[in-house]
């Protein structure tokens, strides 16, 4: 078996995109009373949906990328095919990410419209 960079990489943006998921499950509309609970349910399943179809395209990505490297050598596939068959899972790999991307882009902007903090950060004013 090799893994790649891209394998890599995806393993790297599949932990990331799982601690901010994490970040998005715990905030509570108590956090933000100002916003209406409706909305703020609206922001958080469109947030949660973006960086959960992140987690599966890199978890697919890295298991696809895997499997078909293993299934090529065991069927000699050869030039161009193990290549090909590659290029088939990173394009689907990317084009998922670009589609979550959208998605994720579409819940940040909603988030800043509607004014919902994700944390409380600490005023300068304090010790």
């Amino acid at each position: 078996m090799e893994i790649k960079i891209d394998d890599i990489l995806a393993a790297l943006i599949l932990s990331l995109a799982m601690m901010r998921r994490i970040e998005i499950r715990t905030a509570t509309h108590g956090q933000n009373p100002g916003v209406p609970l409706e909305r703020f349910e609206q922001w958080r399943s469109l947030a949660l949906r973006a960086y959960s179809l992140i987690g599966v395209a890199c978890a697919a990505k890295v298991v696809a990328s895997l499997a078909w490297y293993a299934l090529a050598l065991k069927l000699e596939f050869g030039a161009p095919w193990l290549q090909l068959g590659g290029l088939f899972v990173f394009l689907g790999w990317a084009i998922t990410m670009v589609w979550a991307w959208k998605i994720g882009t579409d819940a940040r902007h909603m988030r800043i419209q509607l004014g919902i903090q994700l944390r409380r950060r600490p005023s300068a004013t304090q010790p």
